[in-house]
C-alpha cells in the first residue's frame, strides 16, 4: 500500500485538491483519494513530490508503426478529407517494425499510459503486449480539426503541434478535443506534455488544468478506456505523472515545466 502526495493532486474529474492524498493498492490501483482541506500533516510512510500530481496521459493517436511517415505527410493530410488522406499516405508506405519499440520505449519515457494505434500492425501486437502501455482500437473512430469541422459522435478534435497552424483562435467548443502525437516521423518524441507546452505557447490564454483534460480524461472517453485512464478515481489504475513548473495565479505552465513519471 503506498500513500503519495504532492502540492496539489488533479483528479481531471474533478477540481485539484492543494496536498491530496491518493493510495495505492499492490497493482497500482487508487484505492481512496484524501481531501486534506489542506490540513496537511506527516503520515508514517508518505511520500511527497512537489509539483501536481495528474493521471498518466492518455494518447489520442499513435502511428508506431510507421516511424516514415514524415510530418510533411501529416500536413498533406489535413488538406481536405484528414481520414481519407491519412489512409491514402499510410497504405503506400511499408510499415517500419524496427522503429515499433523506439516508439513504445517513448510512450513509456514521457507518461503515456495508454493511446490509440490508429492504423496497427499485426507483426508489432506481440511488443504492444509486453509494454507498459494500454494499446486501444476504434474501427469506426474518425479525426477532425478543432472548430473547423462539424462535431460527430464518433469522432476525435484532434490537436498537436502540426495542426497548430490551423487554429488561429481557441476553439469554443473544447469538450471533445484530444492530444495526440503521431510517428517518430512526425515527432522528435512521442509526448503529451511535449505537445501541452507547444499548444500552451500557441494559445496563452489556455489554462494548463483545460488542457491536462485534453491529455487525459478526454481521449480516454472517446477511446472508451475511462473506466481504468484518464483521471484519479477510487478503482483505476491510469498511472500517475508529476509536473512542475505551473504558475499557479495565472494557470499556466511555465517555459522550465518537467514532467515525471511515478508510475
Amino acid at each position: 500500500m503506498r500513500k503519495i502526495t504532492a502540492n496539489y493532486i488533479f483528479p481531471v474529474s474533478s477540481a485539484p485538491l492543494k496536498n491530496g492524498i491518493i493510495v495505492l493498492d499492490e497493482q497500482n490501483r487508487i484505492t481512496d483519494i484524501i481531501d486534506t482541506k489542506n490540513n496537511f500533516k506527516e503520515i508514517a510512510n508518505l511520500e511527497f513530490y512537489g509539483g501536481v500530481i495528474v493521471p498518466a496521459f492518455v494518447d489520442a493517436f499513435t502511428l508506431i508503426s510507421y516511424a516514415t511517415f514524415s510530418q510533411a505527410d501529416f500536413k498533406d493530410c489535413l488538406e481536405g478529407d484528414f481520414n481519407k488522406n491519412l489512409q491514402s499516405k499510410l497504405s503506400g508506405l511499408d510499415p517500419d517494425l524496427k522503429s515499433v519499440q523506439r516508439s513504445i520505449n517513448h510512450l513509456e519515457a514521457f507518461g503515456t499510459k495508454a493511446t490509440l494505434d490508429a492504423f496497427p500492425n499485426e507483426e508489432s501486437a506481440a511488443q504492444k503486449e509486453r509494454s507498459k502501455v494500454h494499446f486501444t482500437q476504434e474501427q469506426e473512430l474518425k479525426y477532425r480539426i478543432p472548430g473547423q469541422q462539424e462535431q460527430m459522435d464518433s469522432s476525435i478534435a484532434l490537436i498537436n503541434s502540426s495542426i497548430l497552424s490551423k487554429l488561429p483562435t481557441l476553439p469554443k467548443q473544447s469538450q471533445d478535443i484530444c492530444i495526440g502525437t503521431g510517428s517518430l516521423g512526425t515527432h522528435q518524441k512521442l509526448s503529451v506534455f511535449d505537445e501541452m507546452k507547444l499548444i500552451q505557447n500557441h494559445f496563452p490564454e489556455l489554462s494548463v488544468w483545460e488542457m491536462i483534460t485534453w491529455g487525459t480524461l478526454q481521449p480516454a472517453q472517446k477511446l472508451h478506456i475511462d473506466d481504468d485512464f484518464g483521471s484519479l478515481e477510487i478503482g483505476k489504475q491510469p498511472g500517475l505523472n508529476l509536473i512542475s513548473g505551473i504558475d499557479f495565479e495565472s494557470n499556466k505552465l511555465k517555459a522550465d515545466a518537467e514532467l515525471k513519471v511515478l508510475i
